[in-house]
């Protein structure tokens, strides 16, 4: 099949493309999507502490609901998610960055279905810009993604029918200048799909196969000396991909043999290399590096693969020239980015759904347990400077801001100001 054209004329859907390449880096302070700007897990922060205790938080709120998606935020608002267990009801918050009062809070009717014992009803990540927050959420007869503005005025809602996967939702939308775009991957029908943020209008769609679906959230890049921007994911059916934003069509991917087995976490973009990883049953398979084509003469290459200790949910985190792992079950690794060397690695206690974050220099990870560890990474060591702990057992990705740290955990949402 072929991806259906753009409804809006290619000249104007691409100024809105390139714009969103060129303005992106201006709003770097705002954590916009899974994992913030780039899905890079980090941001510029100073003056964090290695650890503290629970009197150290700003403040820390009760939700109506729980889930394992992450907070994003925007200027002096923070967007959240989360479900009820018993009905499936979702809700939607905006939360004063700095009080933690409840600005408003929105509520939708849903249904409970079946699921992975890990999984959630609001398991994934909203994404947000200067006007609008992004929400997507599915159950086995509907796949909604819906927008709302900043004071929570519901400005559309799309339903991509019926989604059908053994694990439940796992995948995040993103927005990217003038389009959303979200990987609507299940067993029946998956897709790639961009449409107009303003008004939810399906601008192109390439059909994916979803035999293995993937929870990964897609990533926008732009490689060097090309005005073209790509959207790249991955998944077991296809290794990792990149398609076109102007018209979806499909530029390069490495093919099935790349992911062996379910994709969960998200591509990463560093040194040049596109990382992805892939997993079962609680522990990943391989990790992958893709040298990704420079114009369409070319094809993608595998730098390496590293197939002991990766992660199968969490994301790997780039940090300089190197790329930080953490395992489900507690493994920490540092490679050396561009070849894959393996500079050291350690067992650390807990296990790990959060992905790591950078903050203020020093890596952040998150255990299922809900303790927090402050580490310290070299190429010759890692050092864990603090640990501190949430009380409650949390999957959630941390939302990082210049002055700022959330931490949601499965019912809550607490802020801790640097120092």
């Amino acid at each position: 099949m072929r991806p259906f054209r753009p409804f809006r004329r290619q000249g104007i859907f691409f100024t809105f493309l390139c714009q969103s390449a060129f303005l992106f880096p201006a709003h770097a302070e705002n954590w916009t999507r899974f994992r913030g700007p780039d899905g890079l897990g980090s941001l510029k922060t100073e003056n964090f502490p290695d650890s503290w205790t629970s009197k150290a938080y700003d403040w820390s709120i009760k939700l109506p609901g729980v889930g394992h998606s992450s907070p994003v935020l925007w200027e002096d608002k923070v967007f959240t998610t989360c479900a009820s267990e018993s009905t499936g009801e979702q809700f939607i918050l905006c939360i004063d960055a700095a009080t933690g009062k409840k600005l408003w809070q929105k509520s939708f009717d849903s249904k409970v279905y079946p699921h992975h014992k890990f999984n959630s009803f609001a398991s994934s990540t909203p994404s947000v810009d200067n006007e609008y927050v992004f929400v997507s959420w599915t159950t086995k007869e509907s796949n909604d993604l819906l927008c709302l503005d900043h004071e929570g005025a519901l400005v559309w809602r799309r339903d991509f029918g019926a989604f059908q996967t053994q694990h439940g939702n796992g995948f995040s939308p993103i927005v990217q200048g003038e389009v959303v775009v979200v990987t609507h991957d299940h067993e029946i029908q998956s897709s790639i799909l961009c449409l107009d943020r303003k008004t939810g209008r399906t601008l192109w769609k390439t059909p994916r196969d979803g035999s293995k679906p993937s929870s990964s959230t897609p990533l926008a890049y732009r490689p060097d000396n090309s005005k073209n921007l790509q959207f790249v994911s991955n998944s077991k059916s296809h290794g990792c991909y990149g398609v076109d934003a102007r018209d979806g069509k499909l530029l390069w991917e490495t093919g099935p043999d790349t992911l062996d087995l379910r994709s969960v976490s998200s591509p990463v973009f560093a040194g040049g290399l596109f990382f992805a990883t892939c997993g079962a049953g609680g522990r990943g398979s391989r990790l992958v590096a893709i040298r990704p084509p420079l114009d369409v003469s070319q094809k993608p290459e595998i730098a390496y693969m590293v197939k002991t200790n990766v992660p199968y949910v969490p994301t790997p985190l780039p940090v300089a020239d190197m790329l930080f792992l953490i395992s489900d079950g507690g493994i920490a690794s540092c490679l050396q980015t561009a070849t894959g060397e393996i500079l050291w690695r350690e067992r650390l206690d807990g296990n790990y759904f959060a992905s790591p974050v950078l903050i203020d220099g020093k890596v952040c990870i998150v255990s299922r347990e809900g303790e927090v560890r402050m580490l310290s990474i070299t190429r010759q060591k890692m050092e864990v400077l603090g640990l501190s702990k949430l009380e409650d057992k949390t999957y959630n990705t941390p939302a990082v801001s210049a002055k700022r740290v959330f931490f949601r955990t499965y019912s809550s949402l607490r802020c801790l100001n640097s120092i």
